[in-house]
């Protein structure tokens, strides 16, 4: 019967493990979304991320346009910000991203969107 116990005890801790890395909650432009040119990307996960340790890649019909660190958004730990430096050309655009925590666990993860 102990035995059982700590079984069912043990299997339910890496319940909890395995959601306690930052997923994406919000993301500007949206995920799958059609939008006038955005001047930046802006994503929200759902626990604080470091920027040191995470980065912002866009792509789009002519290639890779942005890549590399994103700084958090003023006083918000949660979200990541990279500017765009320059108008983006109508089409389909991807966004891939990287992320630690910072309980130090990594996360990635990927949307389209289309500019108008």
């Amino acid at each position: 019967m102990k035995r059982m116990i700590l079984a069912a005890v043990l299997s339910l801790s890496g319940v909890d493990a395995a959601f306690a890395h930052a997923q994406l909650q919000s993301a500007s432009p949206p995920v799958g979304g059609a939008v006038a040119a955005p001047q930046e990307i802006r994503l929200t996960f759902s626990e604080g991320v470091e920027p040191k340790f995470s980065s912002i890649a866009l792509s789009g019909p002519g290639g890779a346009i942005v890549t590399g660190a994103a700084a958090t958004a003023a006083g918000d730990n949660h979200t990541l910000v990279v500017k765009i430096g320059h108008p983006l050309a109508p089409g389909s655009y991807s966004v891939k991203w990287r992320v630690t925590s910072t309980d130090t666990h990594r996360t990635q993860g990927g949307f389209d969107f289309t500019v108008k």
